[in-house]
Protein backbone atom coordinates (compact mmCIF):
# COMPACT_ATOMS: atom_id res chain seq x y z
CA UNK A 1 0.00 0.00 0.00
CA UNK A 2 1.78 3.37 -1.19
CA UNK A 3 2.00 6.24 1.72
CA UNK A 4 0.99 9.37 0.27
CA UNK A 5 4.82 11.01 0.62
CA UNK A 6 6.10 12.72 -2.48
CA UNK A 7 7.37 10.15 -5.06
CA UNK A 8 11.31 9.80 -4.92
CA UNK A 9 12.38 9.69 -8.47
CA UNK A 10 14.16 6.18 -10.09
CA UNK A 11 17.38 8.33 -10.83
CA UNK A 12 17.67 9.30 -7.56
CA UNK A 13 16.69 5.88 -5.75
CA UNK A 14 19.15 3.94 -8.21
CA UNK A 15 21.86 6.89 -7.34
CA UNK A 16 20.96 6.27 -3.51
CA UNK A 17 21.08 2.20 -4.23
CA UNK A 18 24.68 2.79 -5.90
CA UNK A 19 26.14 4.55 -2.37
CA UNK A 20 25.64 1.11 -0.88
CA UNK A 21 22.75 2.35 1.20
CA UNK A 22 21.80 -0.69 3.34
CA UNK A 23 18.49 -0.07 3.63
CA UNK A 24 15.03 -1.18 1.96
CA UNK A 25 13.44 1.71 0.03
CA UNK A 26 10.27 1.49 -1.17
CA UNK A 27 8.00 4.15 -3.46
CA UNK A 28 4.63 3.62 -5.09
CA UNK A 29 5.13 3.27 -8.93
CA UNK A 30 3.32 5.39 -11.08
CA UNK A 31 1.91 4.50 -14.19
CA UNK A 32 4.58 5.81 -15.94
CA UNK A 33 7.51 3.67 -14.18
CA UNK A 34 7.26 0.57 -12.95
CA UNK A 35 8.47 0.17 -9.52
CA UNK A 36 12.48 -1.55 -9.28
CA UNK A 37 13.15 -4.20 -7.23
CA UNK A 38 13.08 -2.84 -3.92
CA UNK A 39 16.30 -3.03 -1.34
CA UNK A 40 19.78 -3.90 -4.25
CA UNK A 41 22.74 -3.82 -2.75
CA UNK A 42 25.31 -3.22 -5.49
CA UNK A 43 27.02 -6.45 -5.22
CA UNK A 44 23.91 -8.25 -6.53
CA UNK A 45 22.78 -6.27 -9.24
CA UNK A 46 20.16 -8.05 -11.20
CA UNK A 47 19.53 -7.24 -14.72
CA UNK A 48 17.32 -4.10 -15.41
CA UNK A 49 13.65 -4.11 -15.28
CA UNK A 50 12.31 -4.26 -18.98
CA UNK A 51 12.90 -0.89 -20.79
CA UNK A 52 9.48 1.50 -21.07
CA UNK A 53 8.02 1.94 -24.75
CA UNK A 54 10.04 3.44 -26.81
CA UNK A 55 9.72 7.13 -26.43
CA UNK A 56 9.43 10.13 -29.58
CA UNK A 57 11.22 12.72 -30.24
CA UNK A 58 8.02 14.74 -28.25
CA UNK A 59 7.99 12.69 -25.71
CA UNK A 60 11.61 11.56 -23.92
CA UNK A 61 11.51 9.94 -20.94
CA UNK A 62 14.97 11.21 -19.44
CA UNK A 63 14.83 10.09 -16.14
CA UNK A 64 14.21 6.50 -17.57
CA UNK A 65 17.21 7.20 -19.65
CA UNK A 66 19.39 8.46 -16.72
CA UNK A 67 18.12 5.48 -14.73
CA UNK A 68 19.71 2.79 -16.99
CA UNK A 69 22.69 4.83 -17.60
CA UNK A 70 23.57 4.91 -13.58
CA UNK A 71 22.81 1.18 -14.02
CA UNK A 72 24.89 0.68 -16.75
CA UNK A 73 27.77 2.58 -15.28
CA UNK A 74 28.37 0.58 -11.81
CA UNK A 75 27.44 -2.90 -14.01
CA UNK A 76 30.73 -1.76 -16.07
CA UNK A 77 32.62 -0.29 -12.65
CA UNK A 78 32.37 -4.32 -11.92
CA UNK A 79 32.67 -5.22 -14.96
CA UNK A 80 29.89 -6.71 -15.86
CA UNK A 81 29.64 -5.59 -19.58
CA UNK A 82 27.12 -7.62 -20.84
CA UNK A 83 24.51 -6.29 -18.32
CA UNK A 84 26.49 -2.90 -18.78
CA UNK A 85 25.61 -2.83 -22.54
CA UNK A 86 22.18 -3.90 -21.99
CA UNK A 87 21.24 -1.12 -19.84
CA UNK A 88 23.04 1.32 -22.47
CA UNK A 89 20.50 0.24 -24.99
CA UNK A 90 17.70 0.54 -22.67
CA UNK A 91 18.90 4.01 -21.71
CA UNK A 92 18.58 4.95 -25.53
CA UNK A 93 15.50 3.37 -26.18
CA UNK A 94 13.86 5.93 -23.40
CA UNK A 95 15.94 8.90 -24.84
CA UNK A 96 17.63 7.86 -28.48
CA UNK A 97 19.11 11.60 -28.25
CA UNK A 98 20.60 11.07 -25.50
CA UNK A 99 24.64 11.97 -26.24
CA UNK A 100 26.57 11.08 -22.96
CA UNK A 101 24.85 7.49 -23.87
CA UNK A 102 25.92 7.31 -27.48
CA UNK A 103 29.44 7.98 -26.49
CA UNK A 104 29.99 5.59 -23.55
CA UNK A 105 28.10 2.38 -25.14
CA UNK A 106 30.43 2.17 -28.52
CA UNK A 107 33.61 2.47 -25.63
CA UNK A 108 32.35 -0.44 -23.39
CA UNK A 109 31.75 -2.38 -27.13
CA UNK A 110 35.32 -1.85 -27.75
CA UNK A 111 36.42 -3.15 -24.50
CA UNK A 112 34.00 -6.08 -24.74
CA UNK A 113 36.30 -6.33 -28.87
CA UNK A 114 32.85 -6.34 -30.29
CA UNK A 115 34.42 -3.69 -33.18
CA UNK A 116 31.99 -3.96 -35.72
CA UNK A 117 28.92 -3.39 -33.27
CA UNK A 118 31.12 -0.32 -31.78
CA UNK A 119 31.67 1.10 -35.02
CA UNK A 120 28.14 0.75 -36.34
CA UNK A 121 26.57 2.70 -33.10
CA UNK A 122 29.84 5.64 -33.55
CA UNK A 123 28.31 5.77 -37.17
CA UNK A 124 25.06 6.18 -35.26
CA UNK A 125 25.77 8.78 -33.15
CA UNK A 126 27.83 10.91 -35.99
CA UNK A 127 24.63 10.89 -37.84
CA UNK A 128 22.44 12.51 -34.78
CA UNK A 129 25.62 14.90 -34.56
CA UNK A 130 27.75 15.39 -38.09
CA UNK A 131 29.92 17.80 -35.84
CA UNK A 132 30.74 14.95 -32.95
CA UNK A 133 34.37 14.86 -34.30
CA UNK A 134 35.55 12.70 -30.91
CA UNK A 135 33.26 9.59 -32.57
CA UNK A 136 34.58 10.66 -35.82
CA UNK A 137 38.34 10.25 -34.05
CA UNK A 138 36.96 6.88 -32.29
CA UNK A 139 35.70 5.47 -35.33
CA UNK A 140 38.83 6.78 -37.87
CA UNK A 141 40.65 4.67 -35.28
CA UNK A 142 38.66 1.33 -35.60
CA UNK A 143 38.59 1.57 -39.48
CA UNK A 144 42.38 2.00 -39.67
CA UNK A 145 42.26 -1.31 -37.49
CA UNK A 146 40.07 -3.37 -39.78
CA UNK A 147 42.42 -2.49 -42.53
CA UNK A 148 39.65 0.40 -43.90
CA UNK A 149 42.00 3.02 -44.87
CA UNK A 150 40.26 4.29 -47.41
CA UNK A 151 37.13 5.12 -44.89
CA UNK A 152 39.58 6.18 -41.99
CA UNK A 153 41.08 8.76 -44.86
CA UNK A 154 37.37 10.02 -45.27
CA UNK A 155 36.73 10.72 -41.80
CA UNK A 156 40.35 12.64 -41.44
CA UNK A 157 38.99 14.44 -44.27
CA UNK A 158 36.03 15.37 -42.93
CA UNK A 159 37.40 16.16 -39.20
CA UNK A 160 39.66 18.96 -40.70
CA UNK A 161 36.47 20.58 -42.77
CA UNK A 162 35.48 20.79 -39.30
CA UNK A 163 38.70 21.27 -37.70
CA UNK A 164 41.43 22.94 -39.83
CA UNK A 165 43.89 23.70 -36.99
CA UNK A 166 43.89 19.87 -35.96
CA UNK A 167 47.27 19.20 -36.05
CA UNK A 168 46.98 15.13 -34.87
CA UNK A 169 44.52 14.39 -37.55
CA UNK A 170 46.50 16.24 -40.14
CA UNK A 171 49.62 13.96 -38.85
CA UNK A 172 47.46 11.13 -38.89
CA UNK A 173 45.97 11.88 -42.38
CA UNK A 174 49.61 12.52 -44.10
CA UNK A 175 50.42 9.45 -42.42
CA UNK A 176 47.70 7.64 -43.88
CA UNK A 177 48.21 8.68 -47.49
CA UNK A 178 52.16 7.70 -47.66
CA UNK A 179 50.40 4.01 -46.58
CA UNK A 180 48.57 4.06 -49.68
CA UNK A 181 51.75 5.69 -51.74
CA UNK A 182 49.74 9.13 -52.21
CA UNK A 183 53.09 10.83 -51.40
CA UNK A 184 52.51 14.14 -52.98
CA UNK A 185 48.78 14.61 -50.70
CA UNK A 186 50.68 13.28 -47.71
CA UNK A 187 53.71 16.11 -48.38
CA UNK A 188 51.06 18.83 -49.07
CA UNK A 189 48.89 17.55 -45.67
CA UNK A 190 51.73 17.58 -43.72
CA UNK A 191 53.51 20.94 -44.80
CA UNK A 192 50.51 22.95 -43.76
CA UNK A 193 51.48 22.70 -40.47
CA UNK A 194 54.78 24.20 -41.03
CA UNK A 195 53.42 27.47 -42.46
CA UNK A 196 52.00 27.87 -38.99
CA UNK A 197 54.70 26.26 -36.80
CA UNK A 198 58.32 25.84 -39.08
CA UNK A 199 60.24 23.92 -36.58
CA UNK A 200 57.31 21.55 -35.41
CA UNK A 201 59.18 18.25 -34.26
CA UNK A 202 56.49 15.98 -35.60
CA UNK A 203 55.69 17.51 -38.78
CA UNK A 204 59.38 17.41 -39.75
CA UNK A 205 59.59 13.75 -38.64
CA UNK A 206 56.72 12.73 -40.24
CA UNK A 207 58.17 14.09 -43.51
CA UNK A 208 61.39 12.21 -42.86
CA UNK A 209 59.52 9.14 -42.90
CA UNK A 210 57.46 9.95 -45.52
CA UNK A 211 60.59 10.95 -47.75
CA UNK A 212 61.94 7.90 -46.82
CA UNK A 213 58.93 5.84 -47.86
CA UNK A 214 59.19 7.61 -51.36
CA UNK A 215 62.55 7.34 -51.77
CA UNK A 216 63.92 10.70 -51.35
CA UNK A 217 66.79 9.65 -49.07
CA UNK A 218 68.33 12.97 -49.28
CA UNK A 219 65.62 14.96 -48.17
CA UNK A 220 65.04 12.14 -45.38
CA UNK A 221 68.63 13.03 -44.30
CA UNK A 222 67.94 16.90 -44.66
CA UNK A 223 65.24 17.37 -42.49
CA UNK A 224 66.15 14.34 -39.72
CA UNK A 225 69.27 16.26 -39.36
CA UNK A 226 67.47 19.66 -39.02
CA UNK A 227 65.07 17.61 -36.53
CA UNK A 228 68.18 16.78 -34.44
CA UNK A 229 69.30 20.55 -34.41
CA UNK A 230 65.97 21.23 -32.93
CA UNK A 231 65.21 18.85 -30.47
CA UNK A 232 67.70 16.33 -29.56
CA UNK A 233 66.39 12.76 -28.16
CA UNK A 234 67.67 9.11 -27.87
CA UNK A 235 64.86 8.22 -29.65
CA UNK A 236 65.31 10.42 -32.72
CA UNK A 237 69.19 9.23 -32.65
CA UNK A 238 68.13 5.79 -33.09
CA UNK A 239 65.82 6.44 -35.52
CA UNK A 240 68.82 8.01 -37.91
CA UNK A 241 71.13 5.12 -36.87
CA UNK A 242 68.61 2.87 -38.56
CA UNK A 243 68.24 5.24 -41.66
CA UNK A 244 71.95 5.62 -41.87
CA UNK A 245 72.87 2.51 -41.66
CA UNK A 246 70.62 1.64 -44.56
CA UNK A 247 72.67 3.41 -47.03
CA UNK A 248 75.26 2.05 -45.78
CA UNK A 249 76.49 5.99 -44.12
CA UNK A 250 78.56 4.26 -41.04
CA UNK A 251 81.23 7.00 -39.66
CA UNK A 252 77.57 9.27 -39.42
CA UNK A 253 76.00 6.45 -37.71
CA UNK A 254 79.01 6.21 -35.70
CA UNK A 255 78.86 9.70 -34.61
CA UNK A 256 75.31 9.55 -33.78
CA UNK A 257 75.74 6.67 -31.02
CA UNK A 258 78.59 8.29 -30.12
CA UNK A 259 76.33 11.50 -29.14
CA UNK A 260 74.51 9.25 -27.12
CA UNK A 261 77.61 7.86 -25.12
CA UNK A 262 78.62 11.35 -24.54
CA UNK A 263 75.75 12.11 -22.57
CA UNK A 264 75.70 8.11 -20.98
CA UNK A 265 79.16 6.90 -21.07
CA UNK A 266 77.50 3.41 -19.68
CA UNK A 267 74.96 2.88 -21.90
CA UNK A 268 75.32 -0.29 -23.57
CA UNK A 269 73.33 -0.46 -26.72
CA UNK A 270 74.27 2.77 -27.82
CA UNK A 271 78.01 1.18 -27.23
CA UNK A 272 77.69 -1.94 -29.19
CA UNK A 273 75.94 0.06 -31.80
CA UNK A 274 78.84 2.30 -32.02
CA UNK A 275 81.26 -1.24 -32.46
CA UNK A 276 79.05 -2.51 -34.99
CA UNK A 277 79.36 1.30 -36.65
CA UNK A 278 83.34 1.03 -36.72
CA UNK A 279 83.57 -2.70 -37.67
CA UNK A 280 81.22 -1.87 -40.90
CA UNK A 281 83.33 1.09 -41.71
CA UNK A 282 86.56 -1.11 -41.43
CA UNK A 283 87.94 0.43 -38.67
CA UNK A 284 88.40 -2.72 -36.17
CA UNK A 285 91.06 -0.94 -33.81
CA UNK A 286 88.73 1.17 -32.53
CA UNK A 287 86.20 -1.10 -32.18
CA UNK A 288 88.28 -3.51 -30.21
CA UNK A 289 89.04 -0.72 -27.92
CA UNK A 290 85.26 0.25 -27.13
CA UNK A 291 84.86 -3.37 -26.50
CA UNK A 292 87.62 -3.23 -24.08
CA UNK A 293 85.70 -0.52 -22.40
CA UNK A 294 82.20 -1.62 -22.60
CA UNK A 295 83.45 -4.82 -20.04
CA UNK A 296 84.64 -2.57 -17.64
CA UNK A 297 80.76 -2.31 -16.83
CA UNK A 298 78.93 -4.71 -19.14
CA UNK A 299 76.72 -7.28 -17.10
CA UNK A 300 77.26 -9.93 -19.46
CA UNK A 301 81.33 -9.73 -19.76
CA UNK A 302 81.27 -12.77 -21.71
CA UNK A 303 79.34 -11.46 -24.79
CA UNK A 304 81.77 -9.09 -24.71
CA UNK A 305 84.51 -11.06 -24.92
CA UNK A 306 82.50 -13.26 -28.07
CA UNK A 307 82.34 -10.21 -29.90
CA UNK A 308 85.78 -9.15 -29.20
CA UNK A 309 86.82 -12.71 -30.55
CA UNK A 310 84.55 -12.20 -33.73
CA UNK A 311 86.56 -8.76 -34.42
CA UNK A 312 89.83 -10.47 -33.75
CA UNK A 313 88.80 -13.17 -36.65
CA UNK A 314 87.94 -10.82 -38.78
CA UNK A 315 91.57 -8.97 -38.35
CA UNK A 316 93.10 -12.24 -38.90
CA UNK A 317 94.35 -12.17 -35.42
CA UNK A 318 93.35 -16.04 -34.47
CA UNK A 319 95.46 -17.02 -31.74
CA UNK A 320 94.12 -13.98 -29.78
CA UNK A 321 90.46 -15.03 -30.56
CA UNK A 322 91.34 -18.63 -29.92
CA UNK A 323 92.53 -17.70 -26.64
CA UNK A 324 89.53 -15.76 -25.50
CA UNK A 325 86.71 -18.34 -27.05
CA UNK A 326 89.15 -21.42 -25.44
CA UNK A 327 88.87 -19.35 -21.67
CA UNK A 328 84.69 -19.29 -22.42
CA UNK A 329 84.41 -22.47 -23.25
CA UNK A 330 86.89 -23.87 -20.23
CA UNK A 331 83.56 -21.97 -18.12
CA UNK A 332 80.42 -23.39 -19.82
CA UNK A 333 79.04 -24.60 -23.22
CA UNK A 334 78.41 -22.04 -25.78
CA UNK A 335 77.92 -22.82 -29.53
CA UNK A 336 79.10 -19.01 -30.16
CA UNK A 337 82.69 -19.93 -28.72
CA UNK A 338 82.58 -23.24 -30.50
CA UNK A 339 81.17 -22.10 -33.78
CA UNK A 340 84.40 -19.45 -34.21
CA UNK A 341 86.95 -22.06 -33.09
CA UNK A 342 85.61 -24.14 -35.84
CA UNK A 343 86.16 -20.63 -38.00
CA UNK A 344 89.52 -20.47 -36.90
CA UNK A 345 90.54 -24.12 -37.84
CA UNK A 346 89.06 -23.45 -41.23
CA UNK A 347 91.16 -20.78 -41.87
CA UNK A 348 94.44 -22.48 -40.23
CA UNK A 349 93.58 -25.56 -42.83
CA UNK A 350 92.16 -27.74 -40.36
CA UNK A 351 89.39 -29.24 -41.62
CA UNK A 352 88.54 -31.95 -39.66
CA UNK A 353 89.30 -30.18 -36.58
CA UNK A 354 86.64 -27.48 -37.83
CA UNK A 355 84.34 -30.60 -38.09
CA UNK A 356 84.89 -31.92 -34.68
CA UNK A 357 83.61 -28.19 -33.02
CA UNK A 358 80.59 -27.87 -35.24
CA UNK A 359 79.50 -31.34 -35.22
CA UNK A 360 79.13 -30.93 -31.21
CA UNK A 361 76.77 -27.61 -31.94
CA UNK A 362 73.19 -29.41 -31.89
CA UNK A 363 69.65 -28.35 -33.31
CA UNK A 364 68.17 -25.00 -31.12
CA UNK A 365 71.77 -24.05 -30.41
CA UNK A 366 72.28 -20.13 -31.28
CA UNK A 367 74.84 -21.22 -34.14
CA UNK A 368 73.11 -24.26 -35.41
CA UNK A 369 72.10 -22.49 -39.36
CA UNK A 370 75.61 -21.12 -39.39
CA UNK A 371 77.73 -24.62 -38.35
CA UNK A 372 75.13 -26.21 -40.66
CA UNK A 373 76.84 -23.97 -43.69
CA UNK A 374 79.98 -24.15 -42.81
CA UNK A 375 79.84 -27.50 -42.60
CA UNK A 376 78.87 -28.41 -46.07
CA UNK A 377 81.51 -25.77 -47.55
CA UNK A 378 84.16 -27.91 -45.78
CA UNK A 379 82.42 -31.33 -46.76
CA UNK A 380 82.49 -29.64 -50.40
CA UNK A 381 85.86 -28.65 -50.04
CA UNK A 382 86.81 -32.07 -48.95
CA UNK A 383 85.25 -33.59 -51.91
CA UNK A 384 83.08 -35.09 -49.35
CA UNK A 385 80.12 -33.65 -51.46
CA UNK A 386 77.76 -36.25 -50.89
CA UNK A 387 78.12 -36.05 -46.70
CA UNK A 388 77.29 -32.52 -47.79
CA UNK A 389 73.89 -33.30 -49.36
CA UNK A 390 73.15 -36.11 -47.33
CA UNK A 391 73.26 -33.49 -44.21
CA UNK A 392 70.89 -30.95 -45.85
CA UNK A 393 68.98 -33.39 -47.32
CA UNK A 394 67.83 -34.37 -43.45
CA UNK A 395 67.23 -31.24 -42.31
CA UNK A 396 64.73 -30.37 -45.33
CA UNK A 397 62.89 -33.78 -45.04
CA UNK A 398 62.29 -33.11 -41.21
CA UNK A 399 58.93 -31.24 -41.16
CA UNK A 400 60.16 -29.90 -37.46
CA UNK A 401 63.62 -28.54 -38.91
CA UNK A 402 63.28 -27.27 -42.73
CA UNK A 403 63.70 -23.98 -43.41
CA UNK A 404 64.14 -21.95 -46.39
CA UNK A 405 68.05 -21.53 -46.20
CA UNK A 406 68.38 -24.66 -46.30
CA UNK A 407 67.10 -24.92 -49.54
CA UNK A 408 68.97 -22.00 -50.88
CA UNK A 409 72.19 -24.45 -49.05
CA UNK A 410 71.27 -27.37 -50.98
CA UNK A 411 70.72 -25.51 -54.55
CA UNK A 412 73.75 -23.91 -53.98
CA UNK A 413 75.91 -27.57 -53.60
CA UNK A 414 74.11 -28.63 -56.61
CA UNK A 415 74.76 -25.31 -58.63
CA UNK A 416 78.68 -25.50 -57.51
CA UNK A 417 78.52 -29.58 -59.10
CA UNK A 418 77.00 -27.92 -62.67
CA UNK A 419 74.29 -29.45 -61.78
CA UNK A 420 72.02 -26.58 -62.26
CA UNK A 421 69.11 -28.52 -63.20
CA UNK A 422 68.80 -30.22 -59.61
CA UNK A 423 69.13 -26.89 -58.46
CA UNK A 424 66.23 -25.39 -59.72
CA UNK A 425 63.99 -28.19 -58.46
CA UNK A 426 65.16 -27.73 -55.14
CA UNK A 427 64.23 -23.90 -55.22
CA UNK A 428 61.41 -24.28 -57.35
CA UNK A 429 60.57 -26.72 -53.96
CA UNK A 430 61.77 -23.99 -51.37
CA UNK A 431 59.83 -21.43 -53.22
CA UNK A 432 56.49 -23.18 -53.62
CA UNK A 433 56.87 -24.24 -49.67
CA UNK A 434 57.95 -20.63 -48.74
CA UNK A 435 56.16 -18.22 -51.48
CA UNK A 436 57.10 -15.05 -49.66
CA UNK A 437 60.28 -15.77 -48.84
CA UNK A 438 62.70 -12.86 -50.38
CA UNK A 439 65.94 -14.75 -50.36
CA UNK A 440 64.42 -17.50 -51.43
CA UNK A 441 62.89 -15.91 -54.43
CA UNK A 442 65.86 -13.73 -55.21
CA UNK A 443 68.69 -16.72 -55.60
CA UNK A 444 65.96 -18.53 -57.89
CA UNK A 445 65.81 -15.53 -59.95
CA UNK A 446 69.08 -15.88 -60.11
CA UNK A 447 69.53 -19.30 -61.38
CA UNK A 448 67.13 -18.97 -63.62
CA UNK A 449 68.78 -15.98 -65.05
CA UNK A 450 72.14 -18.45 -65.25
CA UNK A 451 69.89 -21.25 -67.48
CA UNK A 452 68.96 -18.72 -69.67
CA UNK A 453 65.09 -18.42 -68.10
CA UNK A 454 65.54 -14.52 -68.14
CA UNK A 455 61.97 -14.22 -68.47
CA UNK A 456 61.18 -16.54 -65.33
CA UNK A 457 63.94 -14.71 -63.49
CA UNK A 458 62.61 -11.17 -64.29
CA UNK A 459 59.30 -12.53 -62.74
CA UNK A 460 61.16 -13.68 -59.61
CA UNK A 461 63.24 -10.26 -59.18
CA UNK A 462 59.82 -8.61 -59.87
CA UNK A 463 57.97 -10.72 -56.93
CA UNK A 464 61.37 -9.85 -54.88
CA UNK A 465 60.75 -5.82 -54.84
CA UNK A 466 57.16 -6.48 -54.48
CA UNK A 467 57.73 -7.70 -51.22
CA UNK A 468 60.68 -6.07 -50.35
CA UNK A 469 60.58 -2.19 -52.50
CA UNK A 470 64.32 -1.71 -50.89
CA UNK A 471 65.85 -4.66 -51.69
CA UNK A 472 68.71 -3.31 -53.75
CA UNK A 473 70.74 -6.22 -55.66
CA UNK A 474 66.73 -6.88 -57.16
CA UNK A 475 66.20 -3.32 -58.11
CA UNK A 476 69.47 -3.46 -59.55
CA UNK A 477 69.13 -6.41 -61.78
CA UNK A 478 65.73 -5.42 -63.30
CA UNK A 479 67.12 -2.12 -64.18
CA UNK A 480 70.02 -3.12 -65.62
CA UNK A 481 68.83 -6.25 -67.34
CA UNK A 482 65.81 -3.95 -68.89
CA UNK A 483 68.71 -1.98 -70.17
CA UNK A 484 70.63 -4.58 -71.71
CA UNK A 485 67.71 -5.54 -73.32
CA UNK A 486 66.62 -1.95 -74.36
CA UNK A 487 62.92 -2.13 -72.86
CA UNK A 488 61.55 -0.55 -69.90
CA UNK A 489 63.95 2.42 -69.82
CA UNK A 490 62.00 5.14 -68.10
CA UNK A 491 61.25 1.85 -65.05
CA UNK A 492 64.87 1.02 -65.55
CA UNK A 493 65.75 4.00 -64.50
CA UNK A 494 63.66 4.48 -61.96
CA UNK A 495 64.77 1.07 -60.53
CA UNK A 496 68.94 1.94 -60.55
CA UNK A 497 68.08 5.30 -59.19
CA UNK A 498 66.38 4.40 -56.32
CA UNK A 499 69.23 1.58 -55.59
CA UNK A 500 71.72 4.22 -56.17
CA UNK A 501 69.73 6.15 -53.29
CA UNK A 502 70.38 3.54 -50.79
CA UNK A 503 73.51 2.35 -51.86
CA UNK A 504 75.37 5.82 -53.30
CA UNK A 505 78.89 4.48 -53.39
CA UNK A 506 78.54 1.39 -55.38
CA UNK A 507 80.00 1.33 -58.48
CA UNK A 508 78.10 -1.86 -59.75
CA UNK A 509 75.00 0.10 -59.57
CA UNK A 510 76.93 3.32 -60.99
CA UNK A 511 77.82 0.96 -64.05
CA UNK A 512 74.14 0.08 -64.48
CA UNK A 513 72.81 3.72 -64.42
CA UNK A 514 75.68 4.60 -66.51
CA UNK A 515 74.23 1.78 -68.85
CA UNK A 516 70.85 2.80 -68.90
CA UNK A 517 71.80 6.40 -69.75
CA UNK A 518 73.51 4.59 -72.56
CA UNK A 519 70.53 2.79 -74.15
CA UNK A 520 68.66 6.04 -73.76
CA UNK A 521 71.09 8.04 -75.82
CA UNK A 522 72.28 10.67 -73.05
CA UNK A 523 75.78 9.39 -73.79
CA UNK A 524 77.52 12.43 -72.08
CA UNK A 525 75.70 11.50 -68.69
CA UNK A 526 76.65 7.36 -68.73
CA UNK A 527 80.18 8.81 -69.33
CA UNK A 528 80.04 10.35 -66.16
CA UNK A 529 78.18 8.03 -64.41
CA UNK A 530 80.85 4.62 -65.86
CA UNK A 531 83.29 6.84 -64.97
CA UNK A 532 82.68 7.56 -61.22
CA UNK A 533 81.90 3.66 -61.36
CA UNK A 534 85.31 2.91 -62.29
CA UNK A 535 86.99 5.70 -59.44
CA UNK A 536 85.22 2.54 -57.48
CA UNK A 537 85.89 -0.44 -58.82
CA UNK A 538 89.06 0.02 -61.20
CA UNK A 539 89.12 -3.90 -61.59
CA UNK A 540 85.71 -4.41 -62.72
CA UNK A 541 85.99 -6.10 -66.36
CA UNK A 542 81.94 -5.31 -67.67
CA UNK A 543 82.53 -1.90 -66.38
CA UNK A 544 85.70 -1.21 -68.70
CA UNK A 545 83.65 -2.46 -71.41
CA UNK A 546 80.42 -0.56 -71.04
CA UNK A 547 83.13 2.48 -70.79
CA UNK A 548 84.72 1.31 -74.10
CA UNK A 549 80.80 1.08 -75.84
CA UNK A 550 80.67 4.40 -74.80
CA UNK A 551 83.93 6.12 -76.28
CA UNK A 552 83.13 4.34 -79.52
CA UNK A 553 79.91 5.85 -79.62
CA UNK A 554 81.27 9.02 -79.08
CA UNK A 555 84.18 8.63 -81.74
CA UNK A 556 86.41 8.48 -79.60
CA UNK A 557 88.30 5.50 -80.74
CA UNK A 558 91.19 5.27 -79.11
CA UNK A 559 90.25 5.73 -75.56
CA UNK A 560 87.73 2.87 -76.83
CA UNK A 561 90.24 0.56 -77.74
CA UNK A 562 92.83 1.38 -74.76
CA UNK A 563 89.29 0.66 -72.09
CA UNK A 564 88.79 -2.79 -74.01
CA UNK A 565 92.32 -3.49 -73.78
CA UNK A 566 91.99 -3.33 -69.92
CA UNK A 567 88.60 -4.84 -69.76
CA UNK A 568 90.05 -8.10 -71.96
CA UNK A 569 93.06 -8.17 -69.38
CA UNK A 570 90.36 -8.67 -66.79
CA UNK A 571 88.17 -11.51 -67.82
CA UNK A 572 88.41 -15.19 -67.62
CA UNK A 573 86.08 -16.14 -69.55
CA UNK A 574 86.74 -17.62 -73.12
CA UNK A 575 83.97 -16.21 -74.32
CA UNK A 576 83.87 -12.70 -72.83
CA UNK A 577 87.42 -12.81 -74.07
CA UNK A 578 86.50 -13.34 -77.85
CA UNK A 579 83.78 -11.08 -77.57
CA UNK A 580 86.30 -7.94 -76.45
CA UNK A 581 88.49 -8.98 -78.83
CA UNK A 582 86.14 -9.06 -81.52
CA UNK A 583 85.48 -4.94 -80.23
CA UNK A 584 88.71 -4.23 -80.31
CA UNK A 585 89.18 -5.64 -84.11
CA UNK A 586 86.28 -4.00 -85.12
CA UNK A 587 88.31 -0.74 -84.30
CA UNK A 588 91.16 -1.40 -86.21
Amino acid sequence: MCNKKPLIKRWQLIFLLLLSLQSSLTSCASEKHPAPVTSIAPATVSAPPAPPVAATDENRDLSCSYFYFLWGTHAESTKKYSEAQEAYEKALICDPDADYVLKKLPVLLIRMEKLHAAAQWLREAIKKNPNDIDSQLLLARLDVNSGDIDEAIQIYERILELAPDNSTVRLRLGYLYSQQGRYQEGEKTIKILLTKDPDSYFALLYLARLAIQSGDFNTASTLYEKILSLNWSQDLVYEMTEFYSMREQYQRVEELYASILKKEPENERAALGRVNALLLAGQDKKALAELARIRTFSNKPTDIDLISSRVFIHAKNFDKANALLEKILAKKESSAARYMLAVIRYEKNKREAALAHLRKITHGDEEFDNSIVLQTKILSDLKRTPEAITLVKKLIDNPNRRQPLYYNLLAGIYVNQDQLALGDEILKKGVELYPDNVQLLFEYGLLLEQEGKQNEAIASMEKVVELQPDHVEALNYLGYTWADNNIHLEKALEYIKKAITLKPDNGYILDSLGWVYFRMGELEKARTELEHALTLEPNAPYIHEHMGDIYQSTGQKEKAKETYRQALEMFKDREMKEKIQEKIDEIK
